[in-house]
C-alpha cells in the first residue's frame, strides 16, 4: 500500500498540492529510509521529463560558476559549454527537486529534532526533598519514605518528620550514652533535605551533600563536618561554639546565620554570613567575617580571601531558584548536574571562558533551564538520557 502510495505523495508534495498531514506521512516515509529507491525513480522520472530552463547567466558565467561550485581542477577556458549547458539543467532539476526536498526535510528533521530534545527534556524533572539517615550503627533510612509524625530510631534517638518535609532529629539521652555515636545525612544528586540537629539548629542541605554530627551534643563544642553545600541556623550557646568542617576549613560560630559551599569537585570553598559573626580558618590563616562578607578558600594555592558577598545569588538555590550573574558556563553546569542528576560532558566548547547571566526557578524541567543557557552563551544542548551534551 505504501509503494504504491509515496508516488502520489511525491507528486503531490512537489507540485505544492499536498496537505500537511500528506506532508507529514511522506516525510516520515523519508525518514525511515526504506523508500530510499522509490525516491531516486522519482527524481530519475523528472529528470528524463524535465523541460530546460533559460539559464540567467552568459557562457562564461556559467563556466565560472560551475569551475567554483564543482571545484573542477581543468582551467575554464578548456570546459566545453556543451557539457556547462547539460550541467546547467541537472542543477536546475536540483534547485527544483533535491533543493525544494533538501530545505523542507532539513526543516522536518530540525523540527522532529527538536522536539525529540523537549521531549527527553520534559522526562528530567527538578529535584525532590529526599535524602538518607545513615545512622552510627549502620542502619539506613530514607527520609522522604517516612510517614509525617514522630517514630524512635535506636536508644534514645526520636526523629519527627513534618507536614512541610523537615526532619527534627532529637536525643533523649539521660546518661549520655550517644554523645560520641555520629551520624550522617545524605542528599543524592537531584535531592536536598532540612534538618533540626539536637541542639535546635537547621540545617538545609543542598543536593549531593553529607553532614555528619554527633548524636548529641555534649561536650565543649558542638562539631558537624559537611561536605557538598548548606544553609545553617545556628542555635545560640553562648558558652557552646558551633564549629563546622569542611575539607582544608573550619568555620566557628556562636549563633548565627551563613552558608557553605564545599563540594569536593570545586576549585574553592565558600563561607558566606548573612546574620551574626564567623570565624573562618585554614591552616595558614584565619579570618572574621561580618554580615554581607564572604571568605573564598582556594583548595589547591591553600590561599583565604575575603570578599563582598552577592547575598541573592548565595542563597537562590535555598529560596527554590537558579540565579547567574556573570557566572562561568562550567559552574552553572554543575548545578545543572547536582539538581537534575544528569552528567554533563562538553564537546568542542571551553566552559571556563563562557559567562552567562539568567534567572530560573528551580522548580521547572531542565528544559526551562536549557532555554536560558543556550541563547545567553551561544551553544546548543544535546539529551540522551541523563547524559546533557553541550556543544557549539
Amino acid at each position: 500500500m505504501q509503494e504504491e502510495r509515496f508516488p502520489y505523495l511525491f507528486e503531490q508534495y512537489y507540485h505544492k498540492k499536498a496537505s500537511a498531514a500528506e506532508v507529514e506521512e511522506l516525510m516520515n516515509l523519508i525518514h525511515s529510509g526504506g523508500f530510499d529507491q522509490k525516491l531516486q525513480e522519482q527524481i530519475d522520472w523528472h529528470y528524463k521529463n524535465f523541460k530546460p530552463v533559460q539559464s540567467p547567466f552568459s557562457s562564461i558565467q556559467e563556466d565560472r560558476i560551475l569551475h567554483t561550485v564543482l571545484n573542477v581542477k581543468t582551467p575554464a577556458k578548456q570546459m566545453k559549454i556543451a557539457g556547462a549547458k547539460k550541467l546547467w539543467t541537472r542543477l536546475s532539476i536540483a534547485a527544483s527537486i533535491v533543493l525544494c526536498m533538501g530545505i523542507s526535510f532539513y526543516a522536518y528533521q530540525t523540527y522532529s529534532y527538536k522536539k525529540g530534545q523537549e521531549l527527553a527534556a520534559s522526562l528530567i524533572g527538578p529535584g525532590t526533598h529526599k535524602a538518607r539517615l545513615v545512622l552510627s550503627n549502620g542502619q539506613v533510612i530514607l527520609l522522604d519514605t517516612l510517614k509525617n509524625g514522630s517514630q524512635t530510631l535506636e536508644a534514645g534517638i526520636q526523629i519527627t518528620k513534618t507536614k512541610d518535609g523537615q526532619l527534627i532529629y532529637k536525643i533523649n539521652d539521660q546518661q549520655g550514652r550517644n554523645a560520641s555515636l555520629i551520624n550522617t545525612i545524605e542528599t543524592p544528586r537531584g535531592g536536598q533535605y532540612q534538618v533540626q540537629l539536637p541542639d535546635g539548629t537547621a540545617v538545609w542541605l543542598n543536593a549531593a551533600s553529607s553532614l555528619k554530627y554527633s548524636g548529641a551534643f555534649k561536650d565543649k563544642k558542638r562539631e558537624v563536618t559537611l561536605s557538598g553545600e548548606a544553609y545553617f541556623e545556628v542555635a545560640h550557646r553562648a558558652n557552646q561554639p558551633f564549629l563546622v568542617h569542611t575539607q582544608n576549613q573550619v568555620v566557628e560560630v556562636l549563633g548565627t546565620h551563613f552558608n557553605i559551599n564545599a563540594y569536593p569537585d570545586e576549585e574553592t570553598q565558600v563561607t558566606t554570613l548573612l546574620q551574626g559573626m564567623v570565624k573562618t580558618s585554614s591552616k595558614s590563616k584565619a579570618l572574621i567575617l561580618k554580615p554581607g562578607q564572604q571568605s573564598v578558600l582556594n583548595q589547591k594555592r591553600a590561599e583565604l580571601k575575603m570578599e563582598e558577598a552577592d547575598t541573592e545569588t548565595v542563597m537562590a538555590w535555598k529560596n527554590g531558584d537558579f540565579i547567574f550573574k556573570d557566572e562561568d558556563l562550567a559552574s552553572v553546569m554543575k548545578k545543572v548536574e547536582r539538581w537534575y542528576d544528569v552528567d554533563v560532558v562538553f564537546q568542542d566548547v571551553d566552559p571556563k571562558t563562557i559567562k552567562l547571566g539568567g534567572w530560573v526557578s528551580r522548580s521547572k524541567n531542565i528544559s526551562a533551564v536549557i532555554k536560558i543557557i543556550e541563547p545567553i552563551a551561544g551553544i546548543q544542548i544535546k539529551i540522551e538520557g541523563r547524559r546533557v551534551t553541550v556543544m557549539k
